[in-house]
């Protein structure tokens, strides 16, 4: 009986059901300052909250202790210095060296939690390093408006998609039950829209992960996923039109209808849209249309957009940016994103873009 109860123990402080220190300390040494205030903040509802803070000593020393309730991300901000040291903190003695023109490059040692959300910002890293060319090549395209070269930018973005996702996938099963583990799959969870596949993820993080922010975030979000899956009816709602007009999505059966979720100041829906004006254009004759949800938060830019992209159909908002109770509804993390309805309301695809929004109109449209 010993035995087992020790066992279980034991188990419980490595999957990090009990932590073994109940207090940090963060010793940090920034090179090239001598003064200033060291601040360890943490993003709250949108905005860094500052929840620790001591002085930097003459040679670029300091200390800060406290506790924390759960392992999260959180930042130290050094005075007046560019940038900020991401940490993910737990419950241990930390140790943070940085120089002072390179806090993002700094060494953290100490914390096994910190070490995990490490890997997964290398892997980050090195991911983008790869995409960046394919970018830029795109940009460039685009300003030429080279189509050739911009259908091969977009088909090379499509390979690595779904390569650089299984990296990410095979990084977070090795991670366990680490508290990191969750916050990766919440990081990326607006590329998960299969219910069964996050229903998986969640249980693999074990019980000791069962109260984690972010594993109670990913449940929130698996109900949505499971309300905009495809097969399933398109959850109702109503808006307002940019003349103040309520419009109801279920007003649109009878016809094929893209719910098209986009913003004036996003870079890719700007980018997207010419797409969309071109399927619509194409399949409009044939009982197709477009319902857009913007998520501003400026009526002048939406509008103006509205006019400058030449999209003349439905168009609908609440400025509240990611606040958009639409939004909110259908669990949308990024734009562009869209869901395909048929006449019945039903979703039949969901994110489609470019050339396979087409190739889905011409299976779906009669």
């Amino acid at each position: 009986m010993k035995k087992q109860f020790l066992t279980m123990i034991l188990g419980l402080m490595l999957t990090g059901g009990w932590a073994i220190s109940q207090t940090f300390t963060i010793r940090g040494a920034i090179d090239g300052v001598k003064t200033g205030k060291v601040e360890l903040q943490i993003r709250e509802a949108g905005k860094m909250a500052t929840k620790y803070s001591t002085g930097l000593a003459e040679d670029g020393t300091f200390t800060l202790s406290g506790k924390v309730a759960e392992p999260d991300m959180y930042y130290l901000k050094i005075g007046d210095l560019r940038g900020m040291i991401a940490l993910f903190l737990d419950n241990s003695d930390i140790t943070v060296k940085a120089k002072s023109d390179a806090l993002m490059n700094a060494e953290i040692t100490g914390s096994a939690t910190h070490d995990a959300y490490s890997r997964f910002s290398q892997l980050s890293k090195a991911q983008n390093e790869k995409m960046r060319p394919i970018y830029a090549a795109y940009t460039e395209a685009d300003k030429a408006k080279n189509e050739v070269e911009k259908k091969k930018a977009e088909a090379q973005m499509d390979e690595m998609e779904p390569i650089q996702k299984a990296e990410k996938m095979a990084l977070i099963k090795s991670l366990g039950s680490s508290p990191v583990a969750p916050y990766i799959v919440s990081s990326i969870s607006y590329t998960i829209q299969d219910p069964a596949q996050m229903e998986a993820l969640i249980a693999g993080f074990g019980p000791a992960m069962a109260d984690s922010k972010y594993v109670k975030t990913l449940k929130e979000g698996l109900v949505k996923i499971k309300l905009t899956a495809v097969g399933v009816v398109a959850p109702d709602f109503t808006q307002n039109d940019p003349d103040g007009k309520p419009v109801t999505l279920s007003d649109f059966r009878g016809k094929y209808v893209l719910v098209d979720f986009w913003a004036a100041w996003c870079g890719p829906c700007r980018a997207e849209n010419p797409n969309v004006v071109k399927a619509y254009n194409k399949f409009k004759s044939k009982g197709f249309t477009v319902l857009g949800v913007s998520l501003d938060r400026d009526k002048d830019a939406w509008l103006k957009a509205i006019a400058d992209d030449k999209l003349t159909w439905t168009q609908v908002s609440d400025i509240k940016y990611w606040d958009n109770e639409v939004a909110k509804m259908y669990g949308i993390r990024s734009i562009p994103a869209n869901v395909l309805l048929d006449k019945t309301g039903k979703i039949v695809g969901k994110n489609l873009r470019g050339e396979d929004l087409e190739e889905a109109l011409a299976k779906l449209v009669k």
